[in-house]
């Protein structure tokens, strides 16, 4: 059996005689202790029985070398036997490895043996004398004996070691001028391969050997980060909580991260990714009293643009993450480098060499340091994380033994120091040179230059001004749909709780802020890099489901309550006997479709109209309707909603004729802003005519929405990676139509259904254009039975450019259409939140999505990724029923002029209305709480302050421009401080006047403030 042995995932024996030879290659065994460790992997735990002689020595997850032998003699034997536990994956045998302690009345070889291959790798790096150097390492080299061994000479053998060590001595103070940074750590996988339950389990293990292990090793320090983890210490097992307390008075236990949990840090929004800092700094301030200054996310798949801006604003200037180095084409040649925000600010970066090292080899360590130097010219520290990861473990003895070995003052390599990642920032952001060049993709795509060497005892780092793209698991940003739909709309679930039960606290009703709390802790713990990348297996899918559906009812009961709370204020009896309550949870007037259910006293049956505060008839739709209940479900376009306020609308009994735009000629639906035509035959959208720019806005001969099937064959991470060259190959396009047909022809809305099966889907879309609407909505339910295909919706644009705008969190980015280097070829596939959108300055078109966050673009061509069907580690990833819908905006200008920003809220943060009762109240029939002015900035949370009587409000910039936002605020307000997305006050108090305030904010600002209401 050979290493790379494959073995099923049920259970498997492994058993072989081994014998202590007279001699090990000449080498005497005699007195030395032999350990033994049997390595396996199976994409998750590796539990393992060992058995020596029929007798069980270990058992457990992942083992550790374990004593074989301990005084050798030769010709010893022993009957190894291990067994592999079932697991998740099938088994891959790595190596059954044999260690030797020498006897300590004899010099060490593989100790000398591990000093030269540590002084080879460093001594080019390090040494101003090259030449000389390695001359001295040559002699030292070759004064080893190996003759002797051969004759088993041993105590020639052993005086040709002792030799050598003198001559390697002269090195010794070379090499000390480098220092191993040590900080354990482990990476825990909140939910993966296993339940979160299971997880509770793995953290109460790992925690109680890190506090066993400082009892036992007194350098020893710990890292830690997902403020989660420590929240079930303390809730589930005080005990360990309390020892954790006492290790972090002492300085050897360290929290970092500040999150809630580790999460994906591209599809959650910058209000999720902000509000997991704000539950995770929170509790470790209240629970042990300390602030959180690193970010610590090594493992999730890529990082957004803004997401330096959001850890200064947050209180962190720091971050640590290896994901990068897993990039499978291009690799960032950064160590320690300032990472920029579009706004300016900046954290300081560190890449460390993996985070689960699971040795202190200073072979291995000097490897990376020399790396390092080339990547931050000057760098004689180089933090290294050790620790068994992703199921837990964290350092074991082995490891804690090997450093406390090399950390011997005689040893002939460099320092060893164990210490937390904090320590190490703090000596290394003094040693950092002033001049730091600036990059970018675009930059980088010419050819990159290291920064040169700096002064000596300085180290030179660049400044890398985008987002960190990861140039692997393209493929999370599509797999698990259901849970991508559930994180983007349980957001939107818990920010218009907020913002509805803000307004109700005003009245006097309490605030649900332990409610809102728990809603947010399901969220942020969902965000988690695994669980929002669809990567896990399916049970943690089911469970994130009945979280997610608890956390709906939960915010939706806070969203009826708060409205009920508003409404008893209005005189909603001005509106006639059926009064029904529109919300716009935006800070922006805005004109939109509704639904809504109302049930009327009698019975109509002649239907039902809904009339404005005018008395204006509005369009409308019944969608459905009881005659049973007297209950219509209604379609309606509320005109002129106030920013953050509402109108109460009437419904009367009577279908009335109003106004419409809307046309319908065989397949053609048009109104006054667009006309949209589609193809009888395939189902392909031919024609989106923009009226207001005279412009088409398809390519000519283009088959828009063409729904297009790629085999999506990944050579490894299955449900992870969509693997380069699959974009490349022809896709199978569905362009055969098994009907086509107007179902809706008016005069609300116009809608054409298009159904097609393929292979063994079948696929019903609804083409939809509304009256007076200037977007294209596209509703499908998808029955979704492939394997290893990736399914997307395709649009050859007209107008088009080298590069395409994505959001982000907070905020947008650039991205190359271009494929002309390796670079841009890489990113085929990118992440994005509500919206993309090419054009060529004159004219553009956006792509709007409710749910979805996988895109690509290719020259004029825009395409929304819609479905994946990997078959591991869930065999059933994402087959069955499937509803989302994605809406097509063509515009004049580009995407900045055509408000594109507000189209992609105004999609995904839809009117709430709901009828109320007829009663008298002090409040008009349309008002607005809160406007934010001018239309470049976005307000994106409204909430009481967690520890005063005030009002947060969170808004960013998104033109890049420098803007005075004025505020308009619900009555009552008496003053305003500027603050960070803590709610710690920063600057100097604000003036408010006549419930407004005036306050600037810069390019890609993102603002926060808290305003005071003294009568709370």
């Amino acid at each position: 059996m050979r290493p790379g042995f494959k073995a099923s995932g049920e259970a498997a024996w492994f058993r072989r005689w081994v014998e202590v030879p007279k001699t090990l290659h000449g080498y005497d065994l005699t007195g030395t202790r032999i350990w033994f460790r049997f390595q396996a992997s199976a994409n998750g735990p590796m539990p393992q029985i060992i058995y020596f002689n029929g007798n069980r020595v270990a058992l457990g997850d992942d083992l550790e070398p374990i004593v074989l032998v301990d005084k050798a003699k030769p010709g010893d034997k022993i009957l190894i036997a291990v067994k592999l536990m079932q697991t998740v994956d099938q088994k891959t045998f790595g190596n059954a490895e044999f260690k030797i302690d020498f006897t300590e009345d004899r010099p060490n070889p593989d100790d000398l043996r591990k000093e030269f291959l540590s002084a080879a790798v460093l001594v080019p790096s390090l040494s101003t004398n090259q030449q000389g150097d390695e001359a001295t390492l040559e002699k030292a080299i070759h004064a080893v004996d190996l003759k002797a061994l051969d004759s088993a000479d041993q105590s020639k053998f052993d005086a040709s070691l002792k030799a050598a060590a003198s001559d390697l001595e002269s090195l010794k103070q070379l090499l000390k001028q480098a220092t191993f940074h040590l900080t354990g750590n482990s990476h825990i996988d909140a939910a993966w391969l296993w339940p979160w339950t299971e997880t509770v389990d793995v953290v109460k293990r790992t925690f109680s050997t890190a506090l066993q292990l400082m009892n036992e090793y007194p350098n020893y320090t710990y890292t830690q980060s997902a403020a989660a983890y420590n929240y079930w210490m303390a809730t589930k097992y005080p005990n360990i909580n309390n020892e954790i307390k006492k290790r972090i008075k002492e300085g050897r236990w360290e929290i970092v991260g500040g999150m809630w949990v580790e999460p994906d840090l591209n599809m959650p929004s910058g209000e999720a990714t902000a509000r997991s800092i704000l539950l995770g700094k929170r509790f470790y301030k209240q629970e042990y009293g300390v602030d959180v200054r690193i970010g610590w996310n090594p493992d999730s798949f890529g990082y957004n643009w803004q997401l330096p801006q959001i850890y200064k604003k947050s209180g962190i200037d720091y971050f640590v993450t290896q994901k990068m180095t897993w990039n499978d084409t291009n690799q960032l040649p950064f160590k320690l480098f300032w990472w920029e925000s579009p706004d300016g600010s900046k954290v300081l970066t560190y890449f460390p060499h993996d985070y689960a090292n699971g040795n202190l080899n200073p072979v291995r360590l000097s490897d990376d340091m020399a790396v390092a130097r080339k990547r931050s010219p000057g760098m004689l520290n180089m933090m290294d994380l050790y620790g068994i990861g992703d199921h837990g473990g964290g350092p074991t003895r082995a490891i804690l033994d090997e450093g406390e070995h090399w950390a011997q003052p005689d040893k002939i390599v460099p320092n060893y120091q164990f210490g937390t990642a904090q320590s190490y920032f703090s000596t290394v952001e003094k040693q950092i040179a002033p001049e730091s060049p600036e990059w970018d993709y675009f930059k980088m795509m010419k050819g990159y230059t290291p920064p040169p060497t700096p002064a000596n005892g300085q180290i030179a780092i660049p400044t890398w001004k985008t987002e960190m793209y990861f140039e692997y698991h393209r493929g999370v940003m599509t797999t698990q749909a259901q849970h991508k739909w559930n994180m983007r709309h349980s957001e939107m679930w818990a920010l218009n709780a907020e913002k509805y039960a803000s307004l109700a606290w005003l009245d006097g009703k309490s605030y649900p802020n332990d409610e809102l709390t728990d809603a947010w802790r399901t969220i942020t713990f969902n965000d988690f890099h695994d669980l929002a990348a669809g990567s896990g297996i399916g049970i943690i899918y089911k469970e994130a489901q009945e979280q997610f559906d608890k956390t709906h009812l939960e915010t939706d009961k806070i969203s009826q309550d708060s409205l009920k709370t508003i409404a008893a204020r209005i005189n909603t009896k001005a509106a006639g006997d059926v009064p029904v309550l529109v919300f716009n949870p935006l800070a922006w007037e805005r004109s939109d479709w509704f639904e809504v259910s109302v049930q009327m006293p009698n019975a109509t049956p002649n239907g039902v109209s809904v009339l404005d505060t005018k008395n204006q008839v509005l369009p409308s739709l019944v969608l459905s309707s009881d005659k049973s209940t007297n209950t219509y479900k209604l379609l309606v376009l509320a005109k002129n909603v106030p920013s953050m306020g509402y109108a109460v609308l009437h419904v009367v009994p009577g279908e009335k004729a109003f106004t419409s735009d809307l046309k319908v000629n065989g397949l053609t639906l048009e109104n006054s802003l667009l006309r949209v035509t589609v193809d009888k035959t395939t189902g392909c959208i031919t024609s989106i005519f923009d009226k207001k720019t005279n412009f088409e806005s398809l390519a000519s001969g283009a088959c828009g929405n063409e729904l297009q099937a790629f085999k999506d064959l990944p050579k490894e991470y299955d449900a992870w990676n969509i693997d380069p060259g699959t974009l490349d190959v022809p896709p199978a396009k569905l362009t055969e139509a098994d009907s086509v047909e107007l179902v809706e022809k008016g005069p609300a809305r116009a809608s054409v259904r298009v159904t097609r099966h393929w292979q063994n889907s079948k696929f019903v879309q609804e083409i939809q254009l509304a009256a007076y609407s200037d977007e294209v909505n596209i509703v499908n339910d998808i029955d979704w039975h492939e394997t290893h295909i990736l399914l997307k919706a395709a649009f050859p644009l007209a107008a088009s450019s080298d590069k395409a705008t994505y959001e982000i969190p907070y905020g947008s980015i650039e991205r190359p259409t271009t494929r002309n280097n390796s670079w841009d070829k890489a990113q085929f596939e990118v992440p994005a939140l509500r919206w993309a959108d090419l054009g060529d300055g004159q004219h553009g078109f956006s792509l709007i999505n409710d749910s979805k966050y996988g895109y690509d673009d290719a020259g004029n061509v825009l395409r929304l990724s819609l479905l994946r069907s990997p078959t591991w580690p869930d065999p059933d990833a994402d087959r069955g029923h499937q509803h989302f819908s994605f809406a097509l905006y063509p515009h004049g200008g580009d995407w900045k002029q055509a408000l594109t920003v507000r189209h992609g809220y105004d999609y995904n943060y839809k009117l709430k209305a709901v009828q109320v009762e007829a009663h008298a109240g002090t409040l008009p029939l349309e008002h607005s709480f809160v406007t934010v002015k001018p239309e470049n900035v976005v307000l994106t949370a409204m909430k009481k302050a967690e520890d005063s009587n005030a009002l947060v409000l969170h808004m960013y910039e998104w033109a890049g421009k420098q803007a005075n936002v004025e505020v308009t605020l619900p009555s009552g307000a008496t003053s305003a401080t500027e603050t960070n997305l803590l709610e710690q006050p920063e600057g100097p108090g604000l003036s408010v006047e006549n419930g407004r305030l005036t306050v600037p904010i810069h390019p890609y600002e993102i603002l926060a403030l808290k305003v005071d209401y003294s009568q709370k």
